[in-house]
């Protein structure tokens, strides 16, 4: 976890005064601002977040609102929520008015587990007083929604131990649904990836090269199309390795001209309690440059600032 005030004593009356002064009057203490969300845990920000409406009559996000702007207001309204609640409102913005974020969906929904899907479901329940399952129905069709669905179940096994049998199993079956067969039978597909567990496709992928001599993320793109075939490859790509899956959504939303920052705005505020040593162990070995090399050299400001924060950086 970066964030590095975790285990020093902690008073959400008083980090919402701090808040409150840094946003009071002429002027905007944005390294205050920096200091409190920068440094604590989803679940302290939630708490300073009710001790700031509880002291002050209004909403810590519209409070910032009023004095923030750009993707340093973005950041800092996502840190007001915890994280499904934070991961519910992206999925309804992905979702929302015209067009769908199909990548959003994808980095959001394939690398959830069982108790993070249904703690997204009911908190975009409880804060949107909508249907997570039913807005994604109405906004995606095919198998990409078919895979969507089935993930929102929440019933992927999580057993741990992983039966070498039902691997070879399943290795057969996809090979038989897709390689092997003229045109691909994507319901074998669905199956395997929204119900097994991450060891299990991971096993899966192992063995299928071992078996069939290709790269099962080569068989998924010769297979299959579209945004069905990323979240297939989003799936497989985490169950193999969490922290290089991580470290290339960080990567993909800084390279070429331009940032996606809505990508890495979302990658940052989501993974930065997940184990960020290891992810920026993946950068650096997949890209041989820091994590943060990158982002100070994507951003700038008082939003270069708070992301390098989050990620212990700063």
């Amino acid at each position: 976890m970066a964030v590095s005030k975790v285990d020093q004593p902690f008073n959400a009356l008083a980090e919402a005064e701090r808040l409150h002064k840094a946003m009071k009057g002429i002027g905007t203490n944005e390294n205050l601002i920096i200091d409190v969300l920068g440094h604590r845990p989803s679940h302290q920000r939630a708490e300073i977040a009710k001790a700031f409406k509880t002291s002050y009559g209004k909403e810590l996000d519209s409070a910032l609102k009023s004095e923030l702007s750009g993707d340093f207001l973005e950041v800092c309204e996502g840190l007001c929520y915890c994280l499904n609640e934070y991961d519910a409102k992206c999925l309804y913005s992905a979702v929302k008015g015209a067009g769908t974020d199909e990548e959003a969906i994808i980095d959001i929904l394939s690398s959830r587990n069982n108790a993070q899907i249904q703690a997204i479901k009911a908190s975009y329940s409880k804060v949107l007083h909508r249907d997570l399952e039913a807005d994604i129905k109405s906004d995606v069709s095919g198998n990409f929604g078919r895979v969507l669905v089935g993930i929102l179940t929440a019933n992927r096994d999580e057993n741990p131990n992983v039966d070498p049998n039902l691997v070879a199993q399943d290795v057969e079956a996809l090979f038989q649904a897709g390689e092997k067969k003229l045109g691909t039978n994507e319901s074998t597909f669905n199956r395997v990836m929204c119900s097994r567990s991450y060891p299990h496709i991971a096993a899966v992928a192992s063995e299928y090269a071992k078996r069939h001599k290709k790269n099962l993320l080569d068989v998924i793109d010769s297979e299959t199309s579209g945004s069905y075939c990323s979240l297939l490859r989003s799936i497989v790509s985490y169950a193999i390795d969490p922290a290089a899956h991580v470290a290339e959504l960080f990567y993909k939303s800084m390279k070429g001209l331009g940032t996606n920052d809505r990508r890495l705005q979302r990658t940052v505020i989501s993974q930065c309690e997940s184990d960020l040593p290891a992810v920026k162990a993946a950068f650096q070995r997949l890209h041989n440059k820091s994590l943060a090399e990158m982002v100070r050299g994507d951003t700038s400001g008082d939003y270069r600032k708070i992301l390098l924060a989050l990620l212990g950086e700063a």
